[in-house]
């Protein structure tokens, strides 16, 4: 599509904006009613406000210039153009539930915005939240955005997505090695634009290196769980990269062995896979296993083959594990909290679409329930629908953007970008969206 002329609705009472001034009086008129329209002979009678925002790329998070933005339905029109750096004003907007229309040639508005709610009253000005546009260019589903560098065989990934911060499990540069033949291992912060912000998980003085980690995962209060496979453990991080010790004698994590990947629930559980056991493990918030209506420990939610790796969980707290040694038709699992298998589906061996080799990471878009798994031995990402319907993939063997080299963690953020930790080119790359739009 080469041009957009775009909706965004705009309604009253919103909770994300809050404005300064007294409440609309009750008997104001309410001259638009949804999908009929405005009512011209009320609507140019009103009072006023003025509205202001910007309009920016979904991609690259910089402000586009020469948008038009229009208020729908108003005579005379109020309409003005976004600013170099995608600002807008537009005044003498009636105090009333509006729509805008965003237009310019080449861009299409992204429709996981939703609406933006907003209460504009008489004399105030009301800021919206940023309005993105995707280029038509780059509206391809999962085309690269950019890659971040300073890593060492990048391994499991997550995403702090209340903070926007980007965990990464890496080995240390030369500088720290230990006499020239260890690269301890430690865990790289980023903000989700690449930015680098710190590295902690090196303790030689107490030995409290990591040994062997492999996925990890934050918690509700923001600390970060490493899985070390090597020490058989979980280790624990504060926000600021902190190691926290569990109290003497606490039941921590017990009866792991060789685990590979951690995931957290709403309700702050915890969920292993203790790939030494080839079983999927629940903890409670202190890090102890869970307990039937005995009081005996939980049998494990999932015992799988000989091959479980990755695992997820989804807004609702649905489970999805790798389980590369398993049967056809169920390399990938979906279950409940109590172990029930909701949904299984791919296959081992071959490149064609739902086949792996050496599957290893799984990661959930919770817009529209999109799977995306890593297919490490092919050197692709592999996306799928909710119900398991393959839907497309990005990647393929080599050093360019887009490209992989044996890839290993991935992790979806809450806007849809994807980061997949490409291992043996020592980066971590970014991959745009796929479209909301694609609902099933």
């Amino acid at each position: 599509m080469k041009s957009l002329k775009t909706i965004v609705g705009l309604f009253l009472a919103g909770s994300l904006i809050t404005s300064v001034g007294c409440s609309r009086p009750a008997n104001m008129p309410m001259p638009y009613d949804g999908d009929n329209g405005y009512n011209p002979n009320q609507i140019n009678t009103l009072p006023t406000g003025t509205l202001q925002g910007r309009v920016i790329d979904t991609i690259n998070g910089l402000g586009i210039a020469d948008v038009r933005v229009e208020v729908v339905g108003v005579n005379p029109s109020r309409y003005t153009t976004t600013d170099s750096s995608g600002n807008f004003t537009l005044s003498e907007v009636p105090a009333v539930k509006i729509k805008l229309s965003l237009d310019k040639v080449g861009y299409t508005y992204q429709s996981s915005n939703g609406d933006v709610v907003v209460d504009i009253l008489a004399g105030n000005t009301v800021t919206t939240p940023d309005l993105k546009l995707y280029r038509d260019s780059d509206a391809v589903p999962n085309s690269f955005v950019s890659s971040f560098g300073n890593l060492d065989r990048p391994r499991g990934l997550s995403i702090d997505q209340a903070n926007n911060a980007l965990y990464v499990v890496s080995r240390y540069e030369s500088k720290f090695s230990i006499g020239g033949l260890i690269r301890p291992w430690g865990v790289k912060k980023f903000n989700t634009a690449g930015g680098f912000q710190s590295t902690f998980g090196l303790d030689l003085s107490s030995f409290l290196y990591l040994d062997n980690p492999q996925g990890l995962g934050v918690d509700k209060g923001g600390n970060i769980l490493v899985v070390d496979s090597g020490k058989n453990a979980v280790t624990q991080y504060s926000t600021t990269g902190d190691y926290i010790k569990a109290p003497a004698n606490a039941e921590n994590f017990n009866g792991l062995s060789t685990p590979y990947d951690l995931a957290v629930l709403r309700t702050g559980q915890m969920v292993v896979a203790n790939s030494g056991k080839n079983e999927v493990l629940l903890f409670n918030v202190d890090h102890t296993r869970t307990r039937d209506a005995q009081g005996n420990v939980a049998k494990p939610l999932l015992v799988g083959s000989t091959g479980i790796k990755g695992l997820t969980v989804d807004a609702a707290d649905c489970i999805y594990v790798v389980d590369d040694g398993a049967a056809a038709g169920a390399v990938i699992k979906k279950i409940d909290p109590n172990g029930k298998v909701l949904l299984q589906f791919g296959y081992r061996g071959g490149r064609g679409a739902g086949y792996f080799e050496k599957p290893t990471d799984l990661a959930i878009d919770n817009r529209n329930g999109d799977i995306y798994v890593v297919d490490s031995g092919n050197n692709r990402v592999q996306r799928f629908n909710r119900d398991g319907s393959f839907l497309s993939e990005f990647g393929g063997m080599g050093p360019a953007n887009g490209q992989f080299n044996n890839p290993t963690g991935i992790a979806v953020d809450n806007q849809g970008f994807v980061y997949v930790a490409d291992t043996n080119n020592n980066r971590v790359q970014k991959f745009a969206p796929s479209k909301i739009t694609q609902q099933y």
